[in-house]
């Protein structure tokens, strides 16, 4: 087992943990801190490395989501603090090499981690003062679900996708407890819609309990994760999710890469739901 791989299992590992002890709310709701971002680029961090900062921000009390690696914070001046623990953070990328041999190109995919220290590790950096415009992440959510045109009929007695008919059934707004629940739920089904053969194909079979069954609503929990994050929405635990939780625990056990490739493929469908987005834009104009 190379060091990559050792460090995703170990990830997996407490993931796992998360899940059994914390049910069906494992998914914290980190968008009151904001997203997961390198502290020196502002850049945010995507797919599994979402819930893996947001996991470490939750588990050692974090007030800020901005991370960045030991040489980045020395190049700002500031200091990690002596005994601070790192924490990794995984990317996948395809890489080219040449056959010696046959000359032929070839492509191949290799993860490589880095590890990154949270800003309340260091001394010497304070956080850039931002304004940031008043938003009602309810409608900003609301409008984003409209641009991706899916058809959605309301007032149905639960919440789902049908991929034979194409269309997501909610029940009305006011059967939930609160407006956070409703779009955690809803953007948990847009995420399944993402997955129709019209759009990433990703949905292979619809029998209740089957691994891909499991596995796809693993995508789902992750991708509703992701778009809260992304649309200021805090994520609440989805009660009726609950029952699938058994076979997520059981898809990671077997493979602790699933966890991570559920997540890769949540961050396409949220790639997806947002180049609905600008399509919807560049038509209006």
């Amino acid at each position: 087992m190379n060091k990559t791989t050792e460090k995703m299992a170990e990830a997996a590992k407490q993931i796992i943990a998360l899940m059994e002890t914390e049910g069906t709310n494992w998914v914290k709701p980190w968008s009151d801190i904001g997203a997961p971002h390198n502290a020196i680029s502002g850049k945010a961090y995507r797919g599994s490395n979402v819930f893996w900062l947001g996991l470490a921000s939750h588990a050692k009390g974090y007030k800020s989501n901005a991370w960045a690696t030991f040489k980045q914070w020395q190049e700002k001046g500031a200091t990690v603090i002596k005994g601070e623990q790192s924490t990794p953070i995984f990317f996948f990328s395809m890489l080219e090499k040449k056959d010696k041999e046959t000359g032929e190109t070839k492509r191949f995919g290799l993860w490589k981690y880095y590890l990154v220290f949270n800003s309340e590790q260091v001394e010497g950096w304070q956080a850039p003062t931002i304004d940031k415009p008043l938003l009602s992440p309810i409608e900003n959510a609301e409008q984003f679900v409209a641009n991706t045109g899916a058809e959605i009929f309301t007032g149905k007695s639960g919440a789902y996708f049908s991929p034979i008919s194409d269309y997501i059934g909610m029940p009305d707004l006011q059967a939930f407890d609160s407006v956070e629940g409703y779009y955690s739920t809803l953007l948990h089904e847009l995420t399944h819609w993402s997955g129709h053969k019209s759009r990433l194909d990703r949905i292979k079979s619809t029998a209740f309990g089957s691994e891909e069954y499991a596995r796809e609503e693993l995508v789902a929990e992750c991708g509703a994760a992701l778009l809260c994050v992304l649309l200021g929405v805090q994520k609440q635990p989805t009660p009726d999710h609950a029952k699938y939780l058994n076979g997520w625990i059981k898809a990671i056990k077997s493979d602790h890469r699933a966890i991570f490739n559920a997540i890769s493929q949540a961050q396409k469908a949220v790639d997806f739901l947002e180049g609905l987005q600008v399509r919807q834009a560049m038509a209006a104009e």
